[in-house]
This record gives structure tokens, sequence and C-alpha cells, in this order.
């Protein structure tokens, strides 16, 4: 796990890579020109049982406890039970709009107890090659991305934004974009919050910028492919905010398909 609080300084990225995995965080490549709580709010994680991998990256907005305790609730929580052999992919959308009901809900309670409300967007991928199954759910404006030949995004934000954690929403008003896909002739499968694709701060296309970052990990030692792939599409986002004169945090989350 990379929690934004413990990385701080403009132009610095933070990565960690095992085996297929690998993700990546910086506070951005220029100062924020918004209002905001905490420098950097972002927060991204993986697990890996050497068959199955959970990806998941979270972006707090009025600061990081929210998108902490998002990914540490996905992690510590869920992530047993989703990387079980006998999960299926029957009743996915179920267990992810439950699980996200829940993380939802405990930053409500966290906040009403602190007397702050702490929002957070949320992106995660459960991926199982053996199984032919990729997973996913947003809630928010942060992305995943599938690269093949071409590269798509799963889930896009449209319309209303709706955050994790803010008390005037139920867990039934929740918009969760959820479903799952194959992995055939898939390289891999890539997860960012929105310091990539925000307006007048980050790139004009996210999606090809994710398949532009895998791409160029091509070019590497395959087991360096998924730490270039997540420093790659942060550096990617960096180098926009700098030409862009704005900024935001950036998380980043790899898994590379060995199969393609």
């Amino acid at each position: 796990m990379l929690r934004g609080r413990e990385h701080l300084g403009l132009g610095r990225v933070a990565c960690i890579a095992e085996g297929p995995c690998a993700i990546a965080i910086s506070q951005g490549g220029a100062a924020k020109t918004y209002p905001h709580k905490d420098p950097n709010e972002d927060c991204a994680a993986f697990v890996h049982d050497g068959e199955t991998t959970l990806l998941a990256v979270a972006d707090g907005h009025a600061g990081t406890e929210a998108a902490e305790l998002a990914v540490e609730k996905l992690i510590e929580e869920t992530a047993p039970s989703w990387l079980a052999p006998e999960f299926s992919n029957a009743d996915w959308e179920e267990r992810a709009r439950g699980a996200i009901a829940a993380v939802h809900a405990e930053i409500v309670a966290r906040a009403v107890q602190s007397r702050s409300e702490s929002r957070t967007t949320l992106s995660l991928a459960l991926v199982s090659p053996r199984m032919n199954r990729l997973a996913w759910a947003v809630a928010g404006d942060s992305h995943v991305f599938r690269v093949a030949e071409q590269s798509e995004e799963f889930g896009a934000a449209k319309g209303a934004l709706h955050f994790l954690g803010s008390p005037a929403q139920t867990t039934a008003d929740l918009v969760v974009r959820c479903g799952t896909a194959s992995l055939v002739g898939v390289s891999a499968v890539v997860l960012a919050t929105d310091g990539l694709s925000e307006q007048n701060i980050g790139v004009a296309d996210p999606a090809a910028a994710a398949g532009e970052a895998a791409e160029a990990a091509r070019d590497v030692e395959f087991a360096l492919r998924p730490l270039t792939a997540a420093r790659g599409l942060a550096e990617t986002a960096l180098t926009a905010q700098r030409s862009n004169h704005a900024g935001d945090n950036i998380a980043t989350a790899v898994f590379w398909n060995a199969a393609n």
C-alpha cells in the first residue's frame, strides 16, 4: 500500500512492485490550484496471492482519511473472500456494491465522529488470468483501463459525481459502476486516480495515456514491466500538470498479464 500522506514533494514518484503487480503515487507535478486539506490525498494498493490480484486506488476529497480507509477496508476485510478459489463472477455486481456500500458507511461514521465530512472516489479491479476474469468497480471519477491492441476504459464517470462518504447519500443512493470482462488479448489492467484526467490539469485522453504507458513497458525486461507502466503513467500525469501549471495527486496501479 502507498499512502499519500507518506509521500510528499512535487515531482516525486514512489513505487512498489511485486510479481505481476505495481503501484505508484505522487503529490503531483505542480501545485494544486483549488482548495484542499492535505497535500496528497490519494492511496493505492494491491494484493496478489499467486493466482488472483486485487488492485485499488482511491482519491480523498477533504483529507487523506477517507481514501486510506476505503483501501484498507478492501485489503483487510474484503480481499480474503474475493481471492478465494471458489469466488464466482456470477454475483460480482452484488458483491462489489456491497463492499463499496460498507466502505461508504464506514467513512460516514468516521465523519460523524470527527464532525468533518471526508469524501472519496474508489476504483478497483479483481484479476484472475487462470479463470480469464477481470471484475471491476468504480465509484467517483477514478479509472479502470483494459489494455489490449487498444486501451479502453470501464465505468467512465458521466454526469454528476457521487463521492463515497457523503452523509447526504444512503447506501441505496450510491452510484457504483461495475462489471466483468475477458482477459483474452489483454496485456495489462491499469487503474489511476483523477490526477491523470482532471480537466485543465491532466491529459486529454486518459485511456490513450494508459495504453502508451503499457506499450512503453514492453521495451524493458519482463519482470520490470508492471513497475515501468505504473511509474510511466504517473510521470505522464506529472508532465501534463506541469504543462497546465496546475497540479493534483496521482496514484496508479498495474497488473501485467503474463499470458500476453
